[in-house]
């Protein structure tokens, strides 16, 4: 049985914001083909960014993707998990952001914060192996989701919790 950190990538809602994010720079009039190329990499990164934590077996797996497209793989057995780091790392906006960007701000803190948690949020776990490797398996701005993916990854592995 496979198991999966929260919250789970649903691809139902990335696919359509991705294409909602290229229309226009497709429907963009006098653009040519490289600046259409070049423009469509923000809307893919936007989309495309998240991490998939999942234990098979008696194997953590954990895959960063950049653009829809593995970029770093992490795998370690279970019973090799020593440590479990818990990190909080709190990044408020100040009043100078909400006076120069106002509702706007919170508009899009709310887009990136769905979209893109693997590369930002202040909440993040990660996992100390015996041999003493150490990589990040989940990170996201839910305290309710960290909580739950921290007794999951204990349950699971058994390892020590410890704050970083």
């Amino acid at each position: 049985m496979e198991l999966r950190l929260i919250p789970p990538v649903d691809f139902r809602i990335r696919i359509p914001i991705l294409i909602v994010l290229l229309l226009p720079v497709v429907l963009a009039p006098n653009l040519g083909l490289g600046w259409r190329l070049v423009a469509c990499f923000m809307p893919l990164a936007l989309s495309g960014t998240f991490r998939i934590t999942r234990f098979k077996g008696e194997w953590l797996h954990t895959c960063l993707y950049l653009g829809f497209v593995p970029v770093r793989r992490h795998k370690c057995k279970l019973a090799a998990i020593v440590h479990i780091g818990t990190k909080y790392g709190g990044s408020e906006p100040g009043m100078w952001t909400y006076i120069l960007f106002g509702p706007v701000q919170w508009i899009f803190s709310w887009i990136f914060d769905y979209l893109i948690p693997a590369i930002g949020g202040p909440f993040e776990l990660w996992v100390e192996t015996a041999r003493g490797r150490e990589f990040i398996v989940w990170q996201g701005f839910h305290q309710g989701n960290f909580e739950q993916n921290l007794d999951l990854l204990r349950n699971q592995s058994g390892g020590e919790i410890r704050a970083r």
